[in-house]
């Protein structure tokens, strides 16, 4: 090549110290030579000194280059690719020939420098009738002669010669090839190898010309290594060079897939010669292409004819993808027979057989067959050291345990495959859904929402798909149900755009039940027709719409084996014996939210014994308007009969131990004439309210009969750990003004003062772990002020904040305030 590419030519200029040249043989040194030597410039053989200037040095070896030093600092050191000519440049050099002869020897050898030189000298001898076609082209004599300048001599050669056989150079090709290290330690390091993604290659038209018939055994042994060490191009293409078709075939078939698309799988068979086409590998790869086509019939046809005389590590292959094509026409039993024969291999293969099975068992509702299938493809995938697709079974055995209402059981393979996804984060981010989803379904928000917010960390982390952004907010929305705001979840759900069918039928779905909560029945089955293609959770929800048959429901969900479906159609139903059979799945399988449902009510009558009323806890929320929920009804201050039987319960509830009656009486009735009967009139009345006895009068102690669930004590026991992470979370809703007990202020002095004490110690180590010079400090600091009005230190501390921010005007209005505080304080 005697011009240099224009990209390079604008590189190179006066201001340079020096260029190196490539090591590579080939690589268009006599360009760099001619052009240094019209530039005026030194070429030298040898590195050139610390203050030499305008020179180009043509190292010999790659040891060579790392003699170069800092001292060298602004030389310009030219790669091979650097030197490739581009696309215009081969057309320009070889403008006699063909544009499809260009083309093709472009695609084949453009990326040596050498070969657009030896070509165009072939093409000034030869002509441009009569050109061999690009295949060939290393056959032809005058080519031979033209390379030979560029290979190696002597042992070097006969090395090389080995070495050609191979698409790809490794040490473990050099190995199987019986060419020894230092040969290939040698032929890198003086640039006949050159660098390649995983080791190194000839250029094409040298190694071709090198071994111009390449033995087929020594191209089997090549292919071998580099199959070994996942280099699977370059070894199809090492036996493809060598017309060893069978193995070609054979390793092709075991990697090709439909998925691939049609043009790739097209392109991989047109070299294979007519007469090989009929080989059982190769009616597998014509039936892999018909199934890209969209041909089911032939692709089932071809497998099965491929099927006799295919060789034995191939059986289970074909096995499974003719179960795959049989799946889709819906033949099913010869599907689930063909993924069995499938399971019996080994590797991926038996792995992908095993989910397949799984998969369509699922379809048919052989759940516990599905499972199976599903531990095995695990085993199959983590024997093969496919983490990803081993991390994918677990998923789907996960999903196959939730909806079967299996929820404790889904959490164990969700939690697996989240250590398997590092470093996937789209895929981590919905683990952390799924796992959030079954912790809401167990009743576990504070789990439920910790997960989400994995969830959200990967997602601004890591970019991520706006599918996940919406798989995440109706996760959110589905808390807010959970927590009775279906006015939020409406909020959530509105925001979810997506193209994503399986998400917009969830998104519906979920959307029914939140207007049906929040008393908008037309709203509520308009959205349900988006959710359709969900069946039975569908229909569970129409019925409870009023608009679908809940027997049929019922039948349904028992033969599916979905059981929480099930628990909650008989909740809904509510006979005798359902209520019984409710409690059980609620009891066996953790369905804790259902209690919080309206229809719980009629589940109270039937926890006669601790073990069953220790599901149904009275939730009491003390900081900011008083609200009771108990058994799917949610109470205010406005609910209860009077001021003092509301009083009474929550002195009750929060007390933690039993009551002496007569104390109790005179606390809350101290001018009746019998404070015992204006007691027990109090307990009568919240048993009417309740619908069921709360509280229980023994040997003059008053108590709880339920257990009790309070912000109070989630706050205290995150003030104990301390979890600060979830005391902000606690603290969070949480601004001015602050108020416990805000209903009954004057009834519950004690229970009051107790509170206010637990707030501002919590807010004070809430202060103290924010970082010092963060706005969420400051934050804190406002709300503990206003909780305490007459905290100074808190106050300094406001104050030294804005003035680390250079707010002074702020500083100086809380100094006034700490002024009035301190007056406040000393007056009598």
């Amino acid at each position: 090549m005697d011009t240099l590419p224009a990209r390079l030519r604008g590189r190179l200029h006066e201001g340079l110290h020096g260029v190196v040249a490539p090591v590579e043989v080939g690589a268009g040194q006599p360009a760099l030579r001619k052009w240094a030597r019209a530039a005026s410039w030194t070429v030298l053989d040898a590195l050139p000194g610390p203050g030499a200037r305008r020179w180009l040095w043509c190292p010999a070896t790659h040891t060579d280059l790392r003699s170069l030093s800092g001292e060298h600092y602004a030389a310009l050191i030219l790669s091979m690719s650097d030197l490739s000519p581009d696309e215009d440049d081969w057309n320009a050099a070889l403008s006699g020939a063909s544009p499809d002869w260009r083309q093709q020897t472009f695609a084949a050898f453009g990326r040596w420098p050498a070969a657009m030189e030896l070509l165009a000298r072939l093409l000034a001898q030869q002509g441009t009738e009569n050109l061999p076609p690009v295949e060939e082209l290393h056959r032809h004599p005058l080519m031979s002669v033209l390379v030979a300048p560029y290979q190696p001599s002597g042992s070097l050669r006969a090395a090389a010669v080995q070495l050609a056989a191979a698409a790809l150079v490794t040490p473990a090709v050099a190995d199987g090839l019986d060419v020894e290290r230092h040969h290939l330690e040698t032929l890198s390091d003086e640039g006949w190898l050159w660098p390649s993604p995983g080791g190194w290659a000839f250029p094409e038209l040298l190694r071709r010309t090198l071994a111009p018939v390449p033995d087929p055994r020594r191209a089997i042994r090549a292919a071998q290594a580099l199959q070994a060490a996942g280099h699977m191009p370059e070894a199809l293409l090492t036996l493809a060079t060598a017309q060893a078709w069978s193995e070609y075939l054979e390793l092709l078939a075991q990697n090709a897939r439909a998925g691939q698309g049609e043009a790739t799988l097209r392109e991989q068979l047109a070299s294979v010669p007519e007469h090989w086409r009929q080989a059982p590998a190769a009616q597998y790869l014509a039936g892999l292409l018909a199934r890209s086509a969209g041909d089911l019939n032939e692709a089932e046809a071809l497998y099965s004819q491929a099927l006799s005389g295919l060789p034995e590590p191939l059986v289970a292959t074909v096995h499974n993808a003719r179960g795959v094509v049989r799946a889709m026409r819906g033949s099913t039993e010869g599907a689930l027979a063909d993924f069995e024969v499938a399971e019996a291999g080994s590797g991926v293969t038996a792995g992908e057989a095993s989910q397949n099975r799984a998969l369509l068992l699922i379809q048919t509702g052989r759940h516990a067959e599905a499972e199976l299938s599903l531990g095995r493809a695990v085993a199959a995938f983590r024997a093969a050291g496919d983490s990803q697709r081993e991390a994918r079974s677990l998923e789907t055995l996960g999903g196959l345990q939730f909806g079967r209402g299996l929820l404790r059981e889904a959490l164990p393979p969700y939690a697996k495959a989240l250590t398997l996804y590092a470093g996937y984060p789209r895929d981590a981010a919905m683990t952390h859904l799924n796992l959030a989803e079954v912790h809401a379904a167990l009743g576990d928000v504070v789990s439920a929402e910790s997960e989400l917010h994995l969830a959200q960390a990967l997602m601004r982390a890591r970019e991520t798909d706006g599918d996940v952004a919406g798989w995440a907010l109706r996760v959110q929305a589905l808390l807010a149900l959970h927590g009775g705001q279906p006015s939020q979840a409406l909020h959530w759900l509105g925001q979810v755009q997506t193209a994503d069918r399986t998400l917009h039928a969830e998104t519906s779905l979920l959307l029914a039940r939140a207007y049906r909560e929040a008393g908008d029945p037309e709203r509520a089955a308009v959205s349900l027709e988006g959710a359709r293609q969900l069946g039975l959770r569908a229909d569970l929800e129409a019925a409870l719409q009023g608009q679908g048959d809940l027997d049929r429901v019922i039948a349904e969900a028992r033969g599916e084996e979905a059981r929480l479906e099930l628990a909650t159609a008989l909740l809904e139903r509510g006979n005798g014996d359902d209520l019984t059979e409710t409690l059980e799945l609620i009891r066996t399988h953790g369905y804790l939210p259902l209690l919080s449902s309206r229809a719980a009510g009629t589940l109270v009558s039937m926890a006669q014994d601790a073990e069953t009323r220790a599901l149904f806890p009275l939730r009491v929320q003390a900081l900011g308007p008083l609200r009771v929920q108990h058994a799917g009804r949610t109470l205010q201050l406005v609910d209860f009969p009077t001021r003092k039987s509301a009083a009474l319960l929550v002195a009750l509830a929060l007390s933690q131990r039993p009551q002496n009656r007569e104390t109790l009486a005179e606390r809350f009735w101290p001018g009746a004439k019998n404070p015992v009967a204006s007691l027990q009139t109090a307990l009568y009345h919240l048993r009417s309210v309740f619908g069921t006895p709360l509280v229980t009068t023994e040997r003059g102690q008053v108590s709880m009969l339920f257990p009790v669930h309070s912000d109070l004590d989630e706050l205290r026991s995150a003030l104990n750990g301390p979890d600060l992470a979830r005391l902000a979370e606690l603290l969070r809703p949480m601004t001015a003004p602050l108020s416990v007990f805000s209903d009954l202020p004057t009834e519950l002095p004690e229970e009051r003062e107790q509170a206010e004490r637990l707030v501002h110690d919590a807010l004070r180590i809430h202060v103290h772990a924010q970082p010092a010079g963060d706005a969420r400090r400051r934050d804190a600091l406002r709300v503990l002020i206003t909780a305490d009005p007459l905290d100074l230190d808190s106050r300094m501390d406001l104050i030294r904040w804005h003035e680390l921010h250079g707010e002074q005007e702020a500083a100086e209005q809380e100094r006034r305030h700490l002024e009035q505080a301190r007056q406040d304080l000393e007056a009598p």
